[in-house]
């Protein structure tokens, strides 16, 4: 083989190699991908031209390192497939170099011939790194059966545990370190090792998540934080560990970790929003919020800042875990969502001027995404770039499968005017529904007609997408409900002419909907739509029969209160209201009877999966002061007694 050849292949693998490096160390994502692609179709030409001529064993040891470099760049630019089928021709060239023939493509057979044919020659070390390169994709694709058989191949006669402990064998491999200095590798196989090793030991910890065997989980990741790893891998690996601990009701061991996960790299996203998850469990509103908020802030300006490329790898963790139970763990929702849970959770826990400001910096940040005219019509307004969930005990929760809850800006908006309105912020609170009115009522037909014990079969079966019809009904929904909110604020300043006509609109939207069937049973979202339309019906009478008891309208009032109760049975507003009406109607017998009833004395608050807007409270939706009401009817009572 002529020296000059070899010099000149040799020259321009270890040019390829240190490009490759070299950008990885540059800040700029084109400019570091076009280095990378030139580098990759670099070697790939170049093992075409030393794979031109006849296979030689003197040309061998360059050719195997030519064709690992090869393999490596491979992984973060072609298919995996693409890369097995290469190393497999690799494989078969090198036993035409030493004069064996093998005729099987089966990776673990293969490499059981081969590491056979060599285990004698100075070439191992070139076999080992190529190892590393099986062991990758055969971890990628989650063969961990395969890894165990290949690496028992290695060095046999070390290995003396048992069969079925792939982390012993693991702990006991010694790969060649013998490097030639003259040719350069991408990675070194002791650097590959390392790597494989955890992503190894994680994949196992992630089946036995998968398999909800948390405590195996545990053990793995436990081993895993002892393991040398680049510092966002450990980071992750904090984290994995946390959520065990969480699984196993160990909150405080769990929070621990996610403190561990963020010290060693607070780029960390998920470790704070797993932690804002264990402070809601343990309901430590305090805490849960400061993590919301420090998570907020992380990913606005992880989003402003470019990226850290101190620790860039040649082959990234991501594509050897390519778990669909980590992506769950480690998924951090969209900043909007967190913005949005953060706003929620102070309406929530009573931190309504907190939350007043969150729901404003939330609404000016989707209207800034709106770029276009026609993206202002709220059916078709995008979803808030991540999953939204939309009821208190959904607002967060880590999805381990396919369901995600779509939240609609229209949501967002009729919820940012329930808080302005217990903000008593009340014209802040009718601009905002106009807003919403004033992008869906040219969206609503004249009538929709559901059969109920159709429609909920055919809303199961479409899934996440839903039928035109469907989404008229969620216009409708949002129409009435900002016309109710508007009545609670006009009611609230004592303009109830106002308020009646606004909750007269609200009744009239609802009107539109006609149901031929009343049987809905249990069927997931079209039960909510179903109750969210009761209710909304209820709560708009409720609040029309106690503007037109304000008015001195009491016979309207009383007719409006009662038939709220159709469609409400469990608050204590319309029960207050009919007791105030029946006082002022001087039907005093009536009056005791309905306030002596045991459900009004408590309130009952079971909104299940209901909006948020649709959680009434008594500070903005009664005209009339319950305390002063109580003690007239216990005067009252206690008279009649005597």
């Amino acid at each position: 083989m002529d020296a000059c050849l070899l010099d000149k292949w040799t020259q321009q693998n270890n040019f390829f190699v240190k490009e490759w490096k070299l950008s990885d160390r540059r800040i700029g994502g084109n400019q570091q991908q076009g280095t990378k692609e030139k580098c990759h179709m670099g070697t790939v030409k170049l093992l075409q031209m030393i794979q031109g001529v006849p296979a030689d064993i003197e040309l061998i040891q360059l050719e195997l390192t030519v064709a690992y470099n090869t393999l490596v760049f491979s992984f973060n630019l072609s298919t995996l497939s693409d890369v097995q089928d290469n190393l497999t021709n690799t494989l078969l060239r090198a036993h035409e170099a030493v004069g064996c023939q093998t005729f099987t493509r089966d990776p673990v057979m293969l490499w059981h011939a081969t590491l056979k044919s060599f285990s004698d020659t100075a070439h191992l070390s070139c076999l080992h790194n190529l190892l590393c390169v099986q062991w990758a994709l055969l971890l990628a694709s989650c063969q961990m059966k395969s890894i165990h058989q290949m690496l028992r191949d290695v060095t046999q006669e070390e290995v003396t545990v048992p069969s079925q402990d792939l982390r012993a064998v693991i702990q006991k491999l010694r790969l060649s370190d013998k490097e030639n200095s003259n040719i350069l590798v991408a990675i070194t196989a002791r650097e590959f090792k390392d790597l494989l090793q955890i992503c190894t030991v994680l994949v196992e910890g992630l089946e036995s998540l998968k398999q909800e065997n948390y405590s195996a989980a545990l053990v793995a990741f436990l081993e895993a934080m002892s393991l040398p790893a680049p510092r966002a891998l450990l980071a992750q690996v904090h984290t994995l560990t946390g959520f065990a601990f969480a699984k196993l009701n160990q909150p405080q061991s769990a929070l621990q970790s996610y403190r561990k996960a963020l010290e060693v790299d607070f780029g960390c996203h998920s470790a704070l929003y797993q932690s804002a998850l264990v402070y809601r469990q343990l309901k430590n509103t305090q805490a849960e919020i400061e993590a919301l908020r420090l998570l907020h802030l992380a990913l606005v300006q992880h989003a402003e800042e470019p990226m850290d490329n101190n620790e860039v790898m040649v082959i990234s963790p991501d594509v050897l875990l390519s778990s669909t139970c980590m992506d769950s763990v480690l998924a951090v929702p969209a900043t909007q969502l967190i913005l949005h849970c953060l706003a929620y959770t102070c309406v929530l826990h009573d931190r309504i001027s907190e939350a007043v400001e969150l729901y404003l910096d939330l609404m000016s940040s989707l209207q800034s995404d709106i770029t276009q005219p026609a993206r202002h019509n709220v059916n078709k307004m995008h979803s808030i770039k991540n999953e939204m969930l939309c009821a208190e005990e959904l607002t967060y929760r880590m999805l381990l499968g396919i369901h995600t809850y779509i939240y609609r800006v229209a949501v967002v908006y009729l919820e940012a005017a329930f808080t302005l309105l217990r903000a008593k912020r009340m014209w802040d609170a009718i601009t905002v529904c106009e807003d919403v009115i004033t992008k869906t009522m040219n969206l609503i037909p004249e009538k929709l007609l559901f059969d109920l014990s159709e429609e909920h079969l055919l809303f199961s079966m479409e899934g996440r997408s839903k039928s035109v019809k469907h989404e008229r009904l969620e216009n409708v929904l949002w129409a009435a409900a900002a016309h109710y909110l508007q009545g609670l604020a006009y009611c609230k300043m004592k303009d109830t002419k106002e308020s009646v006509s606004s909750f007269t609109r609200s009744l009239n939207w609802l009107a539109k909907v006609s149901l031929k069937s009343t049987v809905v049973g249990n069927h997931g979202d079209w039960e909510v739509k179903m109750k969210t339309l009761q209710r909304l019906r209820g709560l708009a009478l409720a609040g029309r029969g106690v503007s037109f008891m304000e008015r001195g309208q009491l016979k309207e009032a009383l007719r409006d209160l009662k038939l709220s109760l159709q469609s409400i049975t469990d608050l204590r507003m319309i029960k207050f209201g009919l007791v105030e009406v029946y006082r002022r109607l001087g039907r005093q017998e009536e009056a005791i009877a309905c306030w002596r009833e045991p459900h009004i004395s408590a309130e009952a608050f079971s909104s299940g999966n209901l909006p948020l807007y649709l959680q009434t409270f008594p500070d903005i939706s009664l005209c009339f002061d319950i305390s002063d009401l109580n003690k007239m009817m216990e005067d009252a009572f206690h008279r009649r007694r005597v």
